[in-house]
């Protein structure tokens, strides 16, 4: 006792008589040198005209949900504390979310989701004691039961979680029996539910074709074959269910987004390979805002282009780029390799910047009726 007394003492010393004696030019020189603010107030499109998009966060891991963590130098030198961690993203590959502002991001190289409570100001990993781990989570999306689905490239399977993130349901791997043989998955790279009809899709990106399963896990059916013409697939990935149960596939090799009906015939085809607005080089994921504009991003090109009805085309009724966000590059609203996205009830755009090793974060301030006029 007597020792570490003495220790705390001649710290408190030391550190007084260092403060003390040092000028204050050489004090100045002793600090640390502030981060440069990053400036994110960044627009599209750019002044003049209106603006309808804005950046408004950039979240590069745990430190900026949870802000700076302090400690003292006395810890430091009592203590033999070292300087707290942070987790950080690696690859962030699939972002979703649920009705309560919950985050859930996918990163592919650290193997692991994460849940982000930006309210509580939270970020861990998801489940981390689950006995299955993840492997390769391509995709992620949460229903309105708060249930977190999972399509693991590695596992071969679609993994469903309960909001206290224990394992509910493993399935897409099972071959079933000899008298009940069932398909399994190879490459799982999207997941979409549609409630309505307690449907689970699932895109197998080596298969090329989109499996059907009820929400309890057991197959149904499956459609599509590898090929270039509507209703074929080549690398399909991820997957959206609209609320009227269109299912939007972004068929990424074939460069576009191909929308079903329920009974899976084809609707329309947006977009096809090219370095023209409207189309794409390696469309990654789709999101649909408030007001029913499609948002695609594209890996390729990095950029997300929005899609929406001009009342000014010739056909009103053909969708049309309004307007498409960020380019190559690391700046602020820049975007390297931009994968998933999605985008919640206030019209907040969440991207997955890959290669960036970030999310990025957009608000939707409308405008539309501008533009009819």
């Amino acid at each position: 006792m007597k020792k570490t007394g003495w220790l705390l003492w001649a710290a408190l010393a030391l550190i007084c008589v260092t403060a003390a004696g040092l000028p204050s030019s050489a004090a100045d020189k002793n600090k640390k040198k502030a981060k440069p603010v990053v400036d994110i107030n960044r627009v599209w499109p750019p002044p003049p005209q209106k603006a309808r998009f804005k950046l408004v966060q950039i979240m590069g891991g745990e430190a900026d949900v949870v802000g700076k963590k302090k400690v003292s130098l006395l810890s430091r030198i009592v203590a033999d504390e070292s300087a707290p961690s942070y987790i950080h993203f690696s690859r962030p590959y699939a972002v979703a979310g649920d009705r309560h502002g919950k985050l859930y991001v996918t990163d592919t190289q650290l193997s692991s989701l994460f849940v982000i409570d930006p309210k509580d100001r939270t970020f861990k990993i998801f489940a981390a004691d689950a006995d299955v781990q993840l492997k390769l989570p391509l995709a992620v999306t949460v229903d309105s039961q708060d249930r977190v689905w999972v399509a693991d490239g590695a596992l071969k399977s679609v993994l469903c979680y309960s909001p206290e993130e224990k394992l509910l349901l493993q399935f897409g791997s099972d071959p079933g029996t000899p008298t009940a043989p069932a398909p399994t998955l190879e490459r799982p790279t999207g997941v979409a539910v549609d409630e309505r009809r307690q449907r689970v899709y699932v895109s197998d990106a080596k298969l090329n074709q989109i499996f059907v399963f009820t929400t309890d896990g057991k197959f149904v059916t499956r459609f599509g074959k590898a090929g270039f013409e509507p209703g074929d697939l080549f690398f399909p990935g991820a997957l959206l269910v609209d609320p009227s149960g269109r299912l939007y596939v972004v068929d990424t090799q074939n460069a576009r987004v191909q929308i079903f009906d329920p009974e899976f015939n084809v609707l329309k085809v947006i977009g096809k390979r090219g370095d023209a607005v409207g189309s794409f080089g390696r469309p990654k994921s789709v999101a649909l805002d408030s007001q029913g504009h499609i948002y695609v991003t594209d890996a390729w090109w990095h950029n997300v282009q929005i899609f929406g009805h001009d009342p000014r085309a010739k056909d009103p009724a053909d969708l049309s780029v309004l307007l498409f966000i960020g380019e190559g590059g690391t700046k602020p609203g820049d975007f390297q390799g931009p994968a998933g996205i999605y985008i919640n009830q206030y019209d907040q755009i969440f991207v997955a910047d890959q290669m960036n090793n970030r999310i990025q974060v957009f608000q939707y301030l409308g405008g539309d009726e501008e533009q009819k006029k």
